[in-house]
C-alpha cells in the first residue's frame, strides 16, 4: 500500500472517504509535545507568566493546526478548493502563531536566550521586527503565486514546505507583539499596532487580487474536480473574501486590543 504522509493535489474526483496521513499526526503530536513543555512553568522560578486562559488558547491553536492539515480540510485546500487553502494560510500563518506564543512561558524563553546558544541567536535576528515583517510579507506573497501553488501542491514534499513556511513564518512575525523577550526598549504599543498594519498590507493586495480576479488564478485548482457547486472562478472570490473579511478583521481586533490597552494605561505624570 502506498502511503500518503501528506496532503497533496491528487487530481482524482473527491470522496468524503477518510484517508490517513500519517507524517501530518507525527508533525502535530511534535507541535504539542513542544507546546507542552514550553508552556509549563519554568523550575525554580516563583512567578508563573502565563495564566491558565493563555495555556487553553495554546491547546486550541493546536487543534487547529490539525484541523487545517489533517483530512478533510488537508486534502481539500491541496488540491481542490481556493477557499480552504485560503482557510489554512489564516490558520497556520495568523491565527495559531499568536495563540501558541502567548501560551508559552516567558521564564522559559528568557533563560533559552540568556544561555546565548545557536537557538538564540537564531531566534534573536528571526524576531527583529523589520526582520520578521519583510520575511512574512515575502513568504505570503512568494507562496501565493501561481507558479509556487501549482508546483508545491502536487508533491507532498512540495505542500509540507509550504505549509511550514507559513506556520513558521507566521511565529516570527508575531513573536514581537505576543512576547516580551527579548526586550525591545522601542518597541512599545504604538509601534506595535504600526508594525502589525505595514506587516499584513500585502495580506489586504492579495484578498484583493484573488477576490477581484477575472480569471482563475491557479491551475491547481481551475482544473480540479469540483467539490461543492461554485465554479472554480467563484470559489477563488470567496478566498479572497476570506482574506480579507476574517484576517483583515482579525488584525484589526488585534490592534484595537492593543491601543485599549496602552490607553488605558497610567500615563507618567508630566
Amino acid at each position: 500500500m502506498n502511503v500518503q504522509w501528506w496532503c497533496s493535489a491528487r487530481g482524482v474526483p473527491w470522496r468524503w472517504q477518510w484517508q490517513p496521513y500519517p507524517g501530518v499526526w507525527l508533525a502535530v503530536l511534535a507541535l504539542g509535545a513542544a507546546y507542552a513543555r514550553w508552556s509549563t512553568p519554568l523550575a525554580g522560578t516563583h512567578a508563573n507568566t502565563t495564566s491558565a486562559g493563555r495555556r487553553v488558547g495554546g491547546w486550541v491553536a493546536v487543534a487547529l493546526v490539525w484541523m487545517a492539515l489533517d483530512w478533510p480540510g488537508g486534502p481539500l485546500g491541496t488540491g481542490y478548493l481556493a477557499s480552504v487553502h485560503a482557510a489554512q494560510f489564516l490558520v497556520l500563518a495568523m491565527i495559531a502563531p499568536p495563540l501558541l506564543l502567548r501560551g508559552i512561558d516567558d521564564n522559559r524563553v528568557r533563560a533559552l536566550l540568556d544561555r546565548n546558544g545557536v537557538a538564540a541567536k537564531i531566534i534573536r535576528v528571526v524576531t527583529k521586527p523589520l526582520v520578521a515583517a519583510l520575511a512574512f510579507t515575502i513568504v505570503m506573497l512568494a507562496t501565493h503565486t501561481p507558479d509556487a501553488v501549482d508546483t508545491l501542491m502536487r508533491s507532498q514534499l512540495g505542500a509540507f514546505a509550504l505549509d511550514l513556511a507559513w506556520f513558521l513564518s507566521g511565529l516570527a512575525f508575531w513573536w514581537p507583539v505576543v512576547l516580551e523577550v527579548p526586550v525591545r526598549v522601542h518597541f512599545g504599543p504604538p509601534i506595535r499596532m504600526l508594525y502589525l498594519f505595514a506587516g499584513t498590507q500585502a495580506h489586504l493586495y492579495l484578498s484583493m487580487w484573488l477576490l477581484l480576479g477575472d480569471l482563475p488564478k491557479y491551475g491547481v485548482y481551475e482544473l480540479a474536480p469540483r467539490v461543492t457547486g461554485l465554479s472554480a472562478l467563484e470559489d477563488q472570490q470567496v478566498a479572497g473574501g476570506l482574506l480579507l473579511t476574517i484576517g483583515g478583521t482579525y488584525v484589526l481586533a488585534v490592534i484595537s486590543l492593543l491601543f485599549f490597552r496602552w490607553f488605558a494605561e497610567p500615563q507618567p505624570e508630566v
